[in-house]
């Protein structure tokens, strides 16, 4: 599989300027990046400051890839070539949702080749929480990072700095801090780790049929939950109970920002739902027919630090079988 990477920050919050020291760091250990940059207006603008560093270099003008765009996204990473050694970087522009954007990339078919996103949100040491009514969209594109950058720390006072980590600590933020040569290790630790898995079906979960036994996983790999991923995924049976699905949901731990998934549902196995929970909110369900792109039921949890072990755990004794964090 080729890592995907998400490089998420409002608007001024020193995105480009990390992605021109994280390319080289890349390079340096012999990573071979394709980057993918949104913006509004200037995205072949950001482009060209980046084209020394990259061979591969996609600027998508216009909306957030997101929503608007999302379709010159999903073409965009459909035309990629994978190969050994290779990542995919994506800068987002201002204001993008980032679960919006995590939903996408997690569940999206086509993106079976790709990790889950890894994503790392910088933060303006100096603006954060300082934007007015745009503060709620700059906490939530920090909450789903795994990994965290803080720019402009030097240029702030003790008092600041001391009143920025208060807030972090306040709203959860629990990223890991990572400038860009530490983040370029990380990455090259999940690369090594995912090398030799062909795509996230051969991850080691239960065969998906209808013949209601368990069957033992198809393939093994090197475990690498321990790094911070967006999100990750569990694998549900072909039919589950409404009852069993929302006690598990309702019994996530706290660090679980959101899920949402696909199920066929024991009162109405002729019908796929679509199915979501916000922060500890209720679960909804929505009927969307007989057929679905995705090849078995699927909850994808978004949120940074997850100890997945004991979701596994859990998932295994309600439904059965070996859940995928891949």
């Amino acid at each position: 599989m080729t890592p995907l990477i998400l490089l998420v920050g409002f608007l001024g919050s020193g995105k480009t300027t990390y992605l021109r020291q994280f390319l080289p760091a890349l390079s340096s250990r012999g990573i071979d990046p394709h980057v993918i940059i949104n913006d509004y207006q200037n995205a072949r603008v950001d482009a060209e400051l980046l084209r020394e560093l990259a061979d591969s270099i996609v600027p998508i003008s216009g909306s957030c890839v997101c929503c608007g765009s999302r379709e010159e996204l999903l073409g965009a990473l459909d035309k990629f070539e994978h190969a050994t050694n290779r990542v995919v970087v994506i800068e987002t522009n201002g204001t993008t949702d980032s679960e919006e954007l995590i939903e996408l990339l997690s569940l999206e078919p086509s993106l079976a080749r790709f990790t889950l996103p890894i994503q790392l949100s910088v933060i303006d040491g100096q603006r954060w929480q300082k934007r007015f009514w745009h503060n709620s969209l700059e906490l939530e594109q920090a909450r789903t990072a795994g990994f965290l950058s803080i720019s402009r720390w030097g240029e702030i006072d003790a008092r600041r700095r001391e009143k920025v980590e208060e807030s972090l600590a306040h709203h959860g933020l629990h990223g890991k801090r990572v400038d860009p040569s530490a983040f370029s290790g990380e990455i090259e630790t999940v690369l090594t780790a995912v090398r030799d898995i062909p795509d996230r079906e051969a991850t080691a979960h239960p065969a998906a049929c209808d013949c209601g036994h368990h069957h033992e996983p198809h393939t093994s790999h090197s475990s690498h939950s321990s790094h911070h991923f967006a999100s990750m995924q569990i694998d549900l049976p072909q039919t589950v109970s409404r009852g069993a699905l929302t006690a598990f949901l309702a019994a996530l731990p706290r660090e679980v920002i959101r899920v949402k998934g696909l199920a066929r549902l024991a009162d109405s196995p002729d019908e796929f739902h679509v199915f979501q929970r916000v922060d500890d909110g209720a679960t909804q369900w929505l009927p969307i027919g007989k057929t679905t792109r995705l090849s078995h039921p699927v909850a994808v949890l978004i949120g940074p630090g997850i100890d997945p072990e004991p979701i596994h755990a859990r998932a295994a004794e309600l439904f059965g079988g070996m859940p995928s964090n891949l």
